[in-house]
Formats: structure tokens, sequence, C-alpha cells
């Protein structure tokens, strides 16, 4: 199965686009930087994005931690991860063009355009 789209992250926020997981699956995130500054992406459990937003709603990235699963840094052109596995569950991808990182938007607060795909496929029988 793949989730695809495009979006685009203005500078000073994110975008976090949330896919599901079933049982016994494992994933693999394709993202491409289609225009604008370099960003970063990560990959968040739900857990993890709520306390995400929690700490970022008054706008102080700066100050923000982040926990996340893998990480796509910085996203300046089209990156693949391997295929990993996750349990069954909801996931965000978040796509991060804030002060939080080492990677910040310029003074010019440059839009960036990005597309990304989530495949899934069923994790591999052990062989014995």
């Amino acid at each position: 199965m793949t989730e695809s789209d495009s979006l685009y992250v203005k500078a000073n926020t994110y975008q976090a686009p949330q896919f599901s997981v079933g049982k016994d699956k494992q994933v693999k995130v394709k993202a491409s930087l289609q225009g604008g500054n370099p960003i970063e992406a990560y990959i968040l459990d739900e857990e993890d994005y709520r306390q995400w937003v929690a700490t970022t709603q008054n706008g102080d990235f700066g100050n923000a931690s982040l926990v996340y699963i893998k990480s796509i840094t910085p996203l300046n052109g089209v990156h693949e991860t391997d295929w990993f596995a996750l349990a069954e569950g909801n996931y965000h991808i978040l796509f991060e063009n804030t002060a939080f990182s080492a990677i910040k938007p310029t003074l010019a607060g440059e839009t960036s355009s990005v597309s990304y795909s989530v495949l899934t496929q069923a994790v591999p029988a052990k062989s014995e």
C-alpha cells in the first residue's frame, strides 16, 4: 500500500500528515524537496506528535524537544529510508521549517514544497 501527497511548509511552521500502519507491516518513507529551502523531516508515533504539538503551540520552537523514530535531515533533495518495522497504529511525518533544528528558515521566510510517499508491506517471514 502507498500513501502519497505534496504539501507546502511555510517558514516558521510545520506540516504533519498522518499515516496508519497495520499489524505485521513494515514501512519505507520517500520524501523530496520540490522547491524552497531545505527543511527537516521526522517520523513520529501519535504520542510523540501530541507532545510536540503541546510544547510548540505557543510558537516557541527554539525551546521544543522532539522524540522521533527516524529522521530525514536535512531534506534538501530526494531521500528514502530503508524498510523498517512499526507497531500497528497511527504515525506522522513531521515536515519542520522552524527554529527548532539546525536547519532554520531564512530571513526571507521562504516556503518549501515537499512531496512524500509512505509505502507499507508485510514483514517478511523469518526463515528457519
